[in-house]
């Protein structure tokens, strides 16, 4: 009977345990990959559950309703939660994701005036059709938190970016300061408060509303060269 070398069964045991070692540590990471995802995926559960109790209700929902709806614990949800302030701000971010066809606007910049106009404002009025109970939330959440305070600037930001590059062909003939005063015209003027005063205060209808919108900015937009030839 031949005899294996000690050399050479050490070199195959350590073989082995690399192996072994190998293929624990690849579990290991796949284990732990997992509850990371599993636990990506229950957190954003329940901001979907936020953001859905909050549009259907109007008001803030409890943890234990919160819990309820994205069918995790409550004590789940206080892990993946410090505060109710870190899910309402994970809701505003969460927001573009969800319902990007009411944040963004469809074909930017495309169309002649009126079309741009139109497409803009029936945007603007379906945006906050749909989400004005989080929004008028999140505007009276953030007078007690300036984390809260600079994610709605920053939404706000984007969206008067967005009026920037819809209506460059009119903006662009209009000096620096003109052109900044005009894009925060119609940034006010298609706000979640004016729809507020548009649609609740004064009853007015979204049709109303939105020909009100297209007429206003209209006005404030200067007739480009391209559109007086």
């Amino acid at each position: 009977m031949m005899m294996v070398p000690n050399f050479h069964r050490s070199a195959v045991a350590r073989t082995l345990w690399n192996e072994k070692t190998m293929t624990n540590n690849s579990r290991s990471t796949a284990v732990t990959h997992g509850h990371s995802l599993r636990r990506s995926e229950r957190r954003a559960s329940a901001v979907d559950a936020f953001i859905d109790l909050v549009l259907e209700h109007g008001n803030v929902p409890s943890p234990d309703e919160v819990a309820k709806r994205a069918s995790i614990s409550i004590a789940s949800m206080y892990r993946y939660f410090e505060t109710l302030d870190e899910l309402r701000n994970d809701a505003i971010i969460r927001v573009t994701e969800r319902f990007p066809e009411l944040v963004f606007i469809p074909k930017i910049g495309t169309g002649d005036r009126k079309q741009r106009i139109t497409t803009f404002a029936k945007v603007r009025v379906a945006l906050h059709e749909k989400l004005h109970p989080l929004q008028l939330l999140n505007r009276k959440n953030s007078q007690g938190s300036s984390i809260t305070t600079k994610q709605l600037d920053s939404a706000r930001l984007v969206l008067s970016d967005q009026i920037r590059v819809h209506f460059d062909l009119e903006l662009r003939a209009l000096n620096p300061a003109d052109r900044d005063d005009a894009v925060a015209t119609i940034s006010v003027l298609t706000s979640v408060e004016s729809w507020e005063q548009f649609r609740q205060t004064m009853n007015r209808t979204a049709g109303q509303t939105c020909r009100a919108w297209s007429s206003g900015i209209d006005r404030l937009l200067p007739i480009s060269k391209e559109e007086k030839e």
